[in-house]
């Protein structure tokens, strides 16, 4: 178990470190508590965004496969609550997330988002269950999770940066 959280935390790490080298200037790392109760992985500029800087949030695609082999790169699980109860990423303080995908970097709004996927949820019934739009705590933890496809998130403000050939 350990060297699979290693595995996965390690891939996590180098997707930020992808991420930030292609697309983010006058970069700026979080501690180790801002990113583990603040949820923001790097701050910086993005030009393709904006000349502010902001907070990204980066998912790697070793993230995305948690997905239904047939639904990889179409959902991703939004943690709304991690494994010890505390809040989620969703309500970090991130201004964006940053989903790996095969061929591109798929950049949301994180309030945004939040909005978005309480109100699918809402309009679900707030139904239990592991899916779109379902809301579900594994067995033993105390996280709640629930599923969002992509298609969903292009409704809201977002921004899909090209992956250069020779980094990822």
């Amino acid at each position: 178990m350990i060297q699979n959280f290693n595995h996965c935390f390690n891939y996590g790490k180098k997707a930020e470190y992808r991420f930030t080298e292609s697309y983010l200037t006058y970069v700026k790392y979080p501690t180790k508590e801002q990113d583990m109760f603040e949820h923001w992985d790097v701050e910086g500029v993005c030009i393709e965004i904006s000349d502010k800087h902001y907070k990204f949030d980066v998912k790697s695609t070793e993230r995305l496969k948690y997905s239904t082999p047939d639904k990889i790169m179409e959902d991703v699980w939004i943690e709304a609550r991690n494994v010890r109860g505390n809040d989620g990423w969703i309500k970090g303080i991130a201004d964006y997330i940053v989903f790996e995908r095969e061929k591109s970097w798929f950049i949301v709004n994180r309030i945004q988002l939040l909005d978005l996927t309480r109100k699918k949820v809402k309009d679900n019934n707030c139904k239990k269950g592991k899916g779109r739009y379902l809301l579900h705590t594994r067995i033993g933890r105390k996280d709640l999770v629930t599923q969002i496809p992509f298609y969903d998130m292009k409704t809201i403000e977002h921004y899909e940066l090209k992956k250069e050939s020779n980094n990822g």
